[in-house]
C-alpha cells in the first residue's frame, strides 16, 4: 500500500512540474514573436502614419500580443497565425522581418502600403503560410526561388509592384495555389518554363 502511495505521489510531482513549464514555453514563444514584429516595426520608415495599427505593438506589451491590432493569434497554442496590414498606409522593408521567429505563420497580407526592397530568401521559413499578398506596393528586384518551398500557399499575389526578371520555375512546386497574380510588373519571359 506504502508503494502505491508513493508512486501516486510521484506521477503527481512529475505531472505537476510538466504543467508548471507550460506557461514557460508560451511565453518565451510570444515574447520571441513580438520581439521579431517590433524589431521590424522599429525598421520601417518614420514617420509612422497616425493612427497606425502599429501602435499597439510594444514590447512592453508582449504578454498581449495576441491582442495586438492587425495580429492574429492561435489562442490554444498562443502563436501568431495572421499578420494583416493591408491598407495600413506603412513604408519599409521587409529585411528587419525575422520570417524564422514566426513558424506558424498562416497570413501576411501587406496589400497596398508603400512597402520597397527586395523580398529576403528567407521567406521560406514560413513553412504554413496560405496567404501572401504583397501587391500594390513597391517592392523590386526578383522573386525568390525559395517561395517554392511554401507547400502550403493557396493564395499569392505579387501584383503590381517593380519586380523583374524571370518568375521562378520553383512555383511550379506549389500545389495548392488556386490564386497567383503577378500582374503590372516588369518580369521576363522565361522559356524554361514550357518544360513545367
Amino acid at each position: 500500500m506504502a508503494n502505491i502511495q508513493k508512486s501516486i505521489a510521484s506521477v503527481f510531482y512529475i505531472l505537476l512540474l510538466l504543467i508548471s513549464l507550460l506557461p514557460l514555453k508560451i511565453t518565451s514563444s510570444l515574447k520571441t514573436e513580438a520581439e521579431a514584429l517590433v524589431k521590424w516595426k522599429n525598421n520601417l520608415s518614420p514617420p509612422l502614419p497616425f493612427p497606425s495599427p502599429l501602435n499597439s505593438w510594444s514590447l512592453t506589451n508582449h504578454i498581449n500580443l495576441c491582442n495586438w491590432d492587425a495580429v492574429v493569434c492561435d489562442n490554444t497554442n498562443a502563436t501568431v497565425l495572421e499578420i494583416n496590414l493591408s491598407n495600413a498606409n506603412l513604408s519599409g522593408t521587409l529585411t528587419g522581418l525575422d520570417f524564422a521567429s514566426l513558424p506558424n505563420l498562416t497570413l501576411l497580407n501587406l496589400n497596398n502600403n508603400r512597402f520597397h526592397g527586395s523580398i529576403t530568401s528567407t521567406i521560406g521559413n514560413l513553412s504554413t503560410l496560405t496567404f501572401l499578398d504583397l501587391g500594390n506596393n513597391l517592392f523590386e528586384g526578383t522573386l525568390p526561388s525559395e517561395l517554392g518551398q511554401l507547400k502550403e500557399l493557396q493564395h499569392v499575389s505579387f501584383y503590381n509592384n517593380n519586380f523583374n526578371g524571370t518568375i521562378p520555375y520553383q512555383l511550379t512546386n506549389l500545389p495548392k495555389v488556386s490564386y497567383l497574380e503577378l500582374g503590372a510588373n516588369f518580369f521576363v519571359s522565361s522559356l524554361g518554363w514550357s518544360k513545367y
